[in-house]
């Protein structure tokens, strides 16, 4: 676009503005006016300044922002939290039980009295196969198992057993479960399967 190209004002309008300009031109500033003027900008300066040390001091930049090894602190902290939680819960889900050879879980009981020695001769079989409790108990006694039916092999008992105590006494006492009757002869044990009584 040209300037001749812009279109002409109105003469009035240009008058106008040409006296506006003179009289512009005509007037002075006072001396206090120029002092006022910069007076201001510098207390609004100086009002922004404090107001933003003000906040800087109200919110640290610590708090604000985390460093680098405040935040690998939180995650390390965060996973130790975590991994309490999940080791409390796996024990409190799945108790701990302890192995004897594969097949069996036995306990000591802890002793009850001061004979210490007895309370290390008990063994507790918490739902173990009959066959598997036979075959500990017959090595300590250097005898052997016979079992006459199959059934009685895979039954499975919760029972104590005094290593102190004699095989007669051992055998009298697995004699009290259902469906099952063990006889010493010589130096073997027989295992016989006993049927349920009938219903009257």
């Amino acid at each position: 676009m040209k300037t001749n190209d812009i279109p002409k004002a109105h003469p009035s309008l240009l008058d106008a503005l040409r006296r506006q300009d003179e009289q512009a031109r005509k007037m002075k500033l006072s001396e206090g006016f120029t002092e006022k003027v910069m007076e201001k900008v510098k207390t609004m300066n100086d009002e922004s300044k404090s107001a933003a040390t003000a906040e800087s001091q109200s919110y640290p930049s610590s708090v604000i922002r985390p460093s680098f090894f405040q935040k690998i602190a939180a995650v390390f902290f965060v996973a130790a939290f975590l991994g309490g939680l999940v080791f409390a819960a796996y024990h409190v889900l799945f108790p701990h039980t302890d192995l004897h050879d594969t097949s069996i879980a036995l306990r000591r009981d802890a002793p009850d009295s001061e004979d210490k020695n007895e309370a290390d001769s008990l063994i507790r079989f918490s739902d173990v196969r009959l066959d598997s409790i036979l075959s500990v108990v017959s090595k300590h006694y250097g005898k052997q198992v016979c079992f006459r039916d199959n059934k009685p092999k895979a039954m499975r008992l919760i029972t104590t057993w005094n290593t102190a105590d004699s095989l007669g006494a051992f055998i009298e006492h697995i004699n009290m479960f259902d469906y099952m009757h063990l006889t010493l002869m010589e130096d073997t044990i027989f295992v016989d399967e006993t049927l349920p009584l009938p219903s009257l």
